[in-house]
Order: structure tokens, then sequence, then C-alpha cells
């Protein structure tokens, strides 16, 4: 974890829903008690692929807001209380559901949790794949292998059932860069 960031990203100035997430998730990700790793610099990423891809306030805020059920002790009533029941919705669909013990049906069922949840929730799962990656490719270049398979697996659902979502021709075009070296060459 890097710190928290002392000043919000320029893509987030002058819209108001997207300032207060800001200002919530900064709060949060500066406080104590966070899951290990968790830092606001993984929501920024995310937030400012969904802002680019031209999505509205609440998709953006919900984008910021995506893992912060997750990484601390918000929940999705707290959330809907300060942004609303669509944001809320949103940030409650793509939170995982930790009661599924196993990873590959966690990973399963969330995948398809998020792509039945519509557009705005699977755009921000495929910008979070993204963003994920990149941040791979700029640390050592690898991923753990059940990861890597979590994200071809859900770069192959999502571009067979929605392949108009953003973000999947570029994490398509990124992703094998994370492929381990007796795969690729």
């Amino acid at each position: 974890m890097l710190g928290p960031v002392p000043t919000a990203p320029e893509f987030i100035a002058g819209r108001e829903p997207v300032e207060r997430a800001w200002d919530y998730a900064e709060g949060i990700y500066s406080a104590p008690g966070l899951e290990e790793g968790a830092g606001i610099e993984h929501p920024i990423a995310v937030a400012e692929l969904v802002a680019g891809a031209g999505f509205d306030d609440d998709a953006v805020a919900a984008a910021l807001l995506h893992d912060i059920v997750e990484d601390s002790t918000a929940t999705p009533d707290e959330i809907a209380s300060r942004f609303g029941p669509e944001v809320a919705g949103w940030v409650e669909i793509l939170t995982e559901d930790i009661s599924i013990a196993d990873y590959h049906e966690r990973k399963g069922e969330h995948r398809n949790r998020v792509l039945d949840g519509g557009s705005v929730t699977a755009s921000i799962y495929m910008a979070d794949k993204l963003a994920r990656t990149r941040a791979f490719l700029a640390g050592d270049g690898r991923a753990e292998p059940d990861r890597l398979e979590h994200y071809w697996d859900t770069l192959e659902l999502f571009a067979g059932r929605r392949p108009e979502l953003p973000f999947i021709a570029e994490l398509a075009a990124e992703l094998p860069q994370l492929e381990p070296a007796e795969r690729t060459g």
C-alpha cells in the first residue's frame, strides 16, 4: 500500500457525486483496519477508466467504491445512505460473497452475478481486471496462477456474452503479457 493520495485526482473535480465518493473512500482507505494490501490507488485506477469511457457520475462513484465493502467495515446500507440505492446496488453486486469458501466457486459466482447485474457493473468489473493487469505489468509482470486463470475466464465469459463492453479489447491485448513464459513462448 502506497498510502493515501493527498488530493483528489483531476478526473474527479467538479463531479459532485464522485467528489463525495472520493472524500468517503479517501477517509476509509487512510484509516487503520483495512484488509492487507488494500489502498485507494486501485479504486482510483478503476474509476478513472470508467470516467474515461464516458460513464455518468454515479457509475464513476460506484467504481471508486467498488472494493470498499470487501476492504473495510463499510456496509451496503451505509453506501446506500450516503450515495443512494443505485450506487449501493452496484457496489453490492461488485462485492464478492465471502461465504463461498472455494476460490474458483466464489469467483465464478461473482463473475456471473456481475454480468447479470447489467452494463454498469460488468464494465466496472472489466475496468477492475484491466487496472489490476496494468498494475501487475507495472510491477514484476506476474500474477498468481489462480488469479490469472480467473482473469482469462472473465475475459472469455464477458467477451462472449457482452462483446460491446468497454475494456475487453484492452484486456485481451494486455493479459497475455502476464502469462508464464512456458505458456507464451
